[in-house]
């Protein structure tokens, strides 16, 4: 449509423009905004799988590192691993190889719902429980082991958060 004054004149040097023209996509914008989406949706996968590291920092000790009894290794690990500031209330450490609790996920495990999944094997596990109410250091806890079946969620084979001992 050409664009008019008020005699009904077309303005000079102004060409019909195609009537859809001013909502077609011009100029790179879309592929910008395309690459962007793919970028979030690849940061994101990678964000999920980074998980996992975090969950062997957090839980796996394999062997079980030595202490003089539970609490002295409760207090040294979570110092060690990151967890004592401030206070995390609880944390179990396995004591098994990673690649054990990777089967969870798969063939070692039992699907519950989501993302969870029961282990088949028994592990021997330590829990760490803050004692106090406070989360401000210095951390004081106490510790128990046992042998224990436990429940992970898993994202991509990989076990990335603990949920709980059965």
């Amino acid at each position: 449509m050409r664009s008019q004054d008020v005699s009904g004149e077309a303005f000079p040097g102004e060409v019909d423009a195609w009537p859809g023209a001013a909502m077609a996509p011009k100029g790179p914008h879309p592929m910008l905004l395309l690459g962007l989406v793919l970028l979030a949706g690849w940061l994101a996968r990678l964000g999920q799988g980074a998980s996992y590291p975090q969950f062997l920092r957090q839980h796996v000790d394999n062997p079980k590192t030595r202490a003089r009894d539970d609490r002295r290794y409760c207090n040294m690990m979570m110092q060690r691993r990151g967890m004592a500031r401030p206070c995390k209330h609880t944390n179990t450490f396995i004591h098994a190889p990673a690649s054990q609790l990777q089967d969870i996920c798969g063939r070692g495990g039992r699907h519950v719902t989501r993302n969870l999944y029961d282990s088949n094997n028994r592990y021997r596990i330590t829990i760490c429980r803050l004692s106090g109410g406070s989360t401000r250091p210095p951390c004081n806890y106490r510790g128990g082991s046992s042998t224990r079946r436990i429940r992970v969620a898993c994202v991509g084979g990989l076990p990335v958060h603990y949920d709980r001992n059965l």
